[in-house]
């Protein structure tokens, strides 16, 4: 299509539920040598719409459902997401050539080829009339990927200046650059394992790592979290939703220790994983060559985990760790929804294989039209 700009509205709904982000993202981009550029962009305006009680419910029981409960939540979560967005879009006066909608994941079972995101697009075409692209984890799933992590396209399309990029959602993920090339992985269960220790104490998340500074490591608990087969596994892998919940959560869980020394013993074990998983992709390189990594998602606002980070990085080589602005580090993964829209729209793969294991690169994500006809 080739259309040089495009006003893209973003849609995420991660993993640790603190709500949906929206982000209204503008996209100036060239074509050069057969590849797409990106020359210029912005998030323009974002917000997070906090799920209402309901919705929490909703969404935490979905594993649980039945066919027909579980079909019924697609389409009600897409009349939601597509109510939420034409608010937003009347409270900013914006109209986007398209909306790109991550959806919220319920099952996630790459080795198994599928992979499940409800919040119906064709709902949300319907409801709010513009173009709407969303499902775009099935097909790199279908070719024998693990579908995920996406966030690469987004380090390599928007943040080129980096070596390392870190995701701090509800599931840290890193992508890593090699050379021409990139490799990128989940890290383990990330701000989805901190809200639900610091929860007992009526927090949805603990502010800063504050209690998490003031805790003790338990070394029991960290070397039980540490044998899980998955800390052990080669990279290309993922995580979905259901591990964190069913095998990492219940592990702390079962601990008798403080909310505190469970907080900074997650905090210390992710930190040590990272650079553990760093140092085995690129070795001696950490110690001649120097390194900058850009940190993003609600993690990075956690002061204390960052300082952990740091300091493991520290001791494996010369990583400097980047924490950008507060608009970035909340709505890079929904800008990256944007970008994939972009991407789809413009015949560019939204998938890559050195990252995912898929047999092949794909242009992934569905397409419904909308009554508007924004899209020439």
């Amino acid at each position: 299509m080739f259309k040089k700009k495009y006003n893209a509205l973003g849609l995420m709904s991660g993993s640790s539920l603190d709500g949906l982000d929206i982000a209204y993202c503008t996209f100036k981009y060239s074509e050069w040598g057969g590849e797409l550029k990106i020359k210029d962009w912005e998030i323009v305006v974002a917000e997070t719409i906090p799920y209402p009680e309901e919705w929490l419910k909703r969404l935490k029981e979905a594993p649980t459902l039945s066919g027909l409960e579980l079909t019924k939540l697609n389409a009600d979560l897409g009349r939601y997401f597509g109510v939420q967005t034409l608010i937003f879009l009347g409270k900013h006066d914006l109209q986007p050539d398209f909306i790109a909608s991550h959806g919220h994941t319920v099952f996630h079972y790459p080795d198994q080829t599928f992979t499940l995101q409800v919040g119906d697009g064709a709902a949300m075409a319907a409801i709010t009339g513009y173009p709407v692209i969303d499902d775009f984890r099935a097909q790199d799933v279908a070719l024998s990927g693990q579908g995920a992590p996406l966030a690469p396209l987004a380090d390599k399309y928007l943040f080129d200046d980096y070596d390392m990029w870190l995701n701090l959602g509800g599931i840290a993920n890193v992508t890593v650059r090699t050379g021409e090339d990139y490799v990128a992985f989940d890290v383990g269960g990330a701000n989805q394992v901190l809200n639900d220790i610091v929860s007992v104490l009526g927090w949805p998340y603990d502010d800063g790592g504050r209690f998490a500074a003031v805790g003790q490591l338990q070394e029991d608990l960290l070397t039980e979290v540490n044998q899980l087969k998955f800390f052990q596994e080669p990279y290309p892998k993922s995580l979905g939703n259901n591990w964190v919940r069913d095998v990492l959560i219940p592990i702390y869980q079962k601990y008798d220790c403080s909310v505190e020394d469970k907080l900074h013993t997650a905090t210390i074990q992710l930190a040590d994983q990272l650079a553990g998983d760093l140092k085995a992709i690129l070795g001696e390189k950490l110690v001649s060559e120097e390194f900058k990594m850009l940190v993003t998602g609600g993690g990075a606002l956690n002061d204390f985990q960052i300082k952990c980070i740091q300091k493991s990085c520290d001791e494996i080589g010369k990583i400097m760790v980047e924490v950008p602005d507060e608009k970035t580090i909340e709505y890079k993964e929904a800008a990256l929804m944007a970008l994939l829209g972009v991407l789809r729209l413009e015949n560019v793969a939204t998938s890559m294989p050195s990252v995912t294991g898929a047999k092949e690169a794909s242009i992934g994500g569905a397409f419904h039209q909308g009554w508007r006809f924004v899209l020439d």
